[in-house]
């Protein structure tokens, strides 16, 4: 596992199919061996978290934020957390098992929440808003800025995404709604169509919002994206509801002590 910092300009790493969380949490043979958990005290906007054999911890990061780590969620999956899981905590956890998997590493913070801050939760398909990525223009015809991939960029496979532009380098429309719905907070599917792999570049707010993370979308912001979308790659996102995998929270409470 590696180090990452938030806010950030990334290459995107997209997240899998959230895991089941049941009453009773992951078994109790994946657990950490010993964890510290606290309030953080720091002022500052950024966080990380850190995973070596052995050893994982999180500095400076929401509950919220450790809650959608561990089951793999976005954000629009967490139905019903308290307001106080936006705190930030530091978590210093160490485990035994130095070749642990990631997959296994997330279900011992699972067995961390369960048992350190009391989470009680359940597993639902809720309908919510969805948006339909699709073609925009009539004659099917695509944007300046959605082409197909120059020769220079055919061995590249390249996505970055900031609060203010999404570019990718020979990746698909699919990736391209992965990026998306970090963004405007919902899933995004790909209705378009097109197959393949395409360069697309699309702008929509200041350079100076270039660090931002790109989840805090205002809605005019939200509305500038979308009409950049149809500008400059020709492609349109329409809004409807559908079931959709979400994590309900039951209860949770702030953690016990050390």
């Amino acid at each position: 596992m590696s180090r990452q910092l938030l806010p950030l300009l990334f290459v995107a790493l997209f997240c899998a199919p959230p895991a089941v969380l049941t009453q009773d949490g992951p078994p109790r043979n994946l657990a950490f061996d010993v964890a510290s958990v606290k309030e953080s005290e720091s002022l500052e906007l950024d966080g990380v978290f850190q995973g070596t054999p052995g050893r994982f911890t999180v500095t400076n990061l929401s509950v919220r934020w450790i809650l959608r780590y561990a089951f793999r969620l976005r954000d629009y999956q967490v139905i019903g957390a308290p307001a106080w899981t936006e705190t930030r905590y530091q978590i210093d956890a160490r485990f035994e098992n130095a070749a642990a998997t990631d997959e296994e590493v997330r279900r011992m913070l699972q067995r961390l929440l369960a048992d350190r801050f009391a989470l009680r939760a359940r597993r639902e398909q809720r309908p919510i808003r969805l948006y339909e990525l699709r073609r925009a223009r009539a004659d099917g015809s695509l944007g300046p800025k959605l082409t197909q991939p120059s020769k220079e960029c055919q061995g590249r496979y390249c996505l970055f995404q900031t609060a203010w532009f999404i570019k990718g380098f020979n990746r698909t429309i699919a990736q391209l709604a992965q990026l998306l719905d970090g963004t405007v907070g919902s899933p995004v599917v790909d209705r378009t169509g097109l197959g393949g792999n395409f360069d697309f570049d699309v702008q929509w707010g200041k350079e100076s919002d270039a660090l931002s993370d790109p989840s805090t979308q205002t809605p005019e912001d939200i509305a500038a994206l979308f009409t950049a979308l149809r500008e400059q790659l020709g492609l349109a996102l329409e809004p409807t509801r559908a079931p959709y995998d979400v994590l309900v929270i039951d209860s949770m409470s702030r953690p016990t002590s050390n």
